[in-house]
């Protein structure tokens, strides 16, 4: 069955109830380079890549930004929050689990700032997979991880996706 759905600007759009989708979009980051000391702030390279960070997902309209509270990944991810005119809203990278099932309650984009021995954790649980080869942890900067979780008439599909920046 069809249904015709007519948005404010008058333009008709047929949806079908049958077809069902969900979409979510992770871009999981370390944080930047840091400074010494025990909760440091990013050091000039550091702040330069969270820049970097802000220029590169500038065109990718995200729903909402995640940081834990550490002074460097708040940093990483305050020049993007501030571009897309949104809150850095913290989390807690000791439940990974629970912040995995938190996320996948809403589907839409988000942006999440975590540690080298957290994001590929994080990047295994919201897609589901166990085997990345090639993608453990890691002491680089530069990783980035694209995660897209599909939910269509039912079926789940993941895809995980590693760059640089």
């Amino acid at each position: 069955m069809a249904q015709v759905i007519i948005p404010a600007d008058n333009s008709p759009s047929v949806q079908s109830a049958k077809d069902s989708v969900q979409t979510w979009t992770f871009i999981l980051v370390r944080h930047g380079e840091k400074q010494t000391g025990s909760d440091p702030e990013l050091n000039q390279q550091g702040t330069l890549r969270a820049q970097r960070l802000a220029d590169m997902l500038q065109h990718i309209p995200l729903d909402k930004v995640y940081s834990t509270d550490y002074r460097r990944t708040q940093l990483t991810a305050a020049p993007t929050a501030k571009n897309q005119n949104l809150a850095v809203t913290s989390y807690d990278p000791s439940d990974l689990e629970g912040f995995s099932q938190t996320l996948m309650q809403q589907p839409g984009r988000y942006l999440i700032v975590g540690h080298g021995n957290t994001m590929i954790v994080l990047a295994k649980k919201l897609s589901q997979q166990i085997d990345f080869a090639k993608m453990d942890f890691t002491e680089d900067y530069d990783r980035l991880y694209f995660v897209e979780v599909n939910i269509i008439d039912g079926k789940r599909t993941n895809s995980v996706y590693r760059f640089s920046y």
